[in-house]
């Protein structure tokens, strides 16, 4: 919150210690009809034997402050106020100046994590949203971050690959990365039914481990092949990444883990396999009884390779929900190996699903494809503009927006037809709001010395008061690894100030200039905050609609 709510709290805290009150005094926003903001610490001393003169004092000093024109303090003890004029105009004058601050910390994000043997799908959304957004909220409040997109581009699926591209004689050299997409699938269904074949993919797998020379040759094929229309696909979406590391990148590290993780005795042979020492139940699973390694003990190598270039602060991973146990497995064993004093974090989301309330498919049943989604969702955005570049960002911003918006925990539905309408909380809708300010002050050229009118209407006061509520959606969102709280916040802001537009004039005849020119100074408080969080979300902002 601003300066201001923080002189409110001093001046009730003051009169709190008065009465030989010491409380650590928060003022929190309203959500009741007529209320700016709301103090409950008096709740608590209600049977306070000066209550009714605590309350009295409380009320004359709150009356006299600048920041407040209204002051009722209720039977149970809850102050709702209201601000002033004269804070709101401060407000607008110094929205520009506010400062996050927050203890700089060194953030590592994990997200987005595509196989290269598979084309990234719907299923791709939330990791790369969430993630993207956590990134910019935590950059904007001064962290030191860095994004690592982890690809999945070593083991068993490589394995799987390799192997169907033998048995069928396929010529390695002559491949696409349609052939890819097609021969992933295919040679992960023969494996569940052909020991055999799983066997093969196992052993090209340890060879790989092994760094064989012809295997790795032909991983590299595979690599350089999925890695261009990875990155092409992701910089159409606008989604950039610092860190472009993968599973093969840590192969050492692996080995490294497991043959100290022996060396201390800090794991056991059970039957062949690795168990961590650690007492918890279930065992944690460090290798198989063949010798081969899981995705955790990959994880525990990506933080040693990690940390040998860059100590953090905080890993967070931003993996779906169903890898939640795998996560806590993840940070039990590295604190119990002693591989990191870092902090982990699993931010975990819903699925994205269709009106069945199944995963997301394309109508003839198949995995939709991220690209495919695109597409069909720019189809859908024609109607309201046909300029190429504005269409991208356009259609980003519909699979940005209405992803972001449910809390990350809930599943959700992707409906095509309701997140392309320019009418509802959608991303074509925010966009439409913005593109309004934006041409309202281009349109200011000649109102620039005029007193500025400091008495705010209905409509201007409600605009301007929810715009003093950004530091608490923001922090929101921060603390809790929850974008969507901003983008609702967002959605109510443009909704306000849609409603601010259509009843007020601004630039007609019969509008005087200190009028005109307060109005404008609201427009660009709400041009700027939004196009902040604009920012936050990971969404561009369109020129036009």
């Amino acid at each position: 919150m601003i300066a201001g709510i923080k002189d409110i709290e001093s001046e009730i805290s003051d009169v709190l210690n008065e009465f030989g009150i010491k409380d650590n005094v928060e003022i929190r926003y309203s959500n009741i009809e007529n209320t700016d903001i709301q103090c409950n610490n008096l709740v608590r001393y209600s049977n306070n034997p000066d209550i009714n003169d605590i309350k009295d004092k409380l009320g004359k000093s709150l009356l006299v402050h600048p920041f407040i024109e209204s002051v009722e303090i209720a039977q149970n003890g809850f102050i709702n106020l209201n601000f002033s004029n004269e804070y709101l105009k401060i407000f607008a004058k110094n929205h520009n100046s506010r400062i996050i601050s927050s203890k700089k910390e060194a953030i590592l994000f994990d997200y987005g994590g595509p196989n290269i043997g598979k084309d990234l799908h719907v299923g791709h959304i939330r990791t790369l949203n969430i993630g993207r957004s956590l990134y910019n909220i935590f950059k904007i409040a001064g962290h030191d971050v860095v994004s690592d997109i982890h690809l999945g581009d070593w083991g068993m699926p490589i394995g799987l690959i390799l192997a169907y591209i033998e048995k069928e004689s396929i010529d390695i050299n002559s491949l696409t990365y349609l052939d890819l997409e097609i021969i992933y699938p295919k040679a992960s269904e023969l494996s569940a039914g052909n020991k055999d074949f799983y066997k093969e993919a196992q052993e090209i797998s340890k060879k790989l481990n092994s760094k064989n020379e012809e295997f790795l040759s032909k991983w590299k094929i595979i690599y350089n092949l999925a890695i261009p229309n990875i990155k092409n696909l992701l910089q159409n979406l606008n989604y950039e990444f610092d860190l472009w590391r993968g599973e093969s990148d840590v192969v050492e590290e692996v080995k490294r883990v497991v043959a100290d993780a022996k060396e201390k005795n800090l794991v056991v042979e059970d039957d062949g396999a690795l168990i961590s020492t650690e007492k918890v139940d279930p065992p944690i699973l460090i290798t198989k009884s063949d010798g081969s390694y899981l995705y955790l003990t990959t994880d525990l190598g990506t933080v040693v390779h990690r940390e040998k270039s860059q100590i953090y602060d905080k890993y967070i991973y931003v993996v779906d929900s169903r890898q939640k146990n795998h996560f806590e497995q993840v940070f039990k064993t590295v604190k119990h190996f002693n591989l990191s004093s870092s902090s982990f974090v699993h931010v975990g989301f819903g699925t994205v699903n269709g009106p069945d309330k199944k995963p997301f498919k394309t109508r003839d049943g198949n995995v939709y494809k991220l690209s495919k989604l695109h597409e069909d969702i720019k189809e859908k955005l024609k109607k309201y503009n046909e300029n190429e570049e504005v269409l991208n960002i356009l259609t980003n911003t519909v699979l940005t927006f209405s992803d972001l918006l449910p809390n990350r925990n809930q599943n959700y539905e992707f409906d095509l037809e309701k997140f392309t309408d320019i009418n509802g909380k959608t991303g074509v809708y925010i966009q439409y709001a913005q593109v309004r300010a934006r041409k309202l002050l281009e349109s200011n050229t000649e109102i620039i010395n005029a007193d500025v009118d400091n008495e705010y209407n209905p409509d201007e006061r409600k605009l301007l008061v929810l715009l003093s509520k950004f530091d608490y959606f923001y922090n929101q969102s921060l603390d809790n690894y929850q974008p969507h709280h901003l983008a609702e916040y967002l959605y109510s802001l443009c909704q306000t100030f849609n409603s601010f537009y259509a009843n007020n004039k601004i630039f007609s005849d019969d509008v005087p200039d200190n009028l005109k020119l307060k109005r404008i100074e609201i427009v660009d408080n709400f041009y700027t905050l939004t196009g902040l969080i604009f920012n936050c979300l990971g969404i561009e902002l369109v020129d036009s609609m």
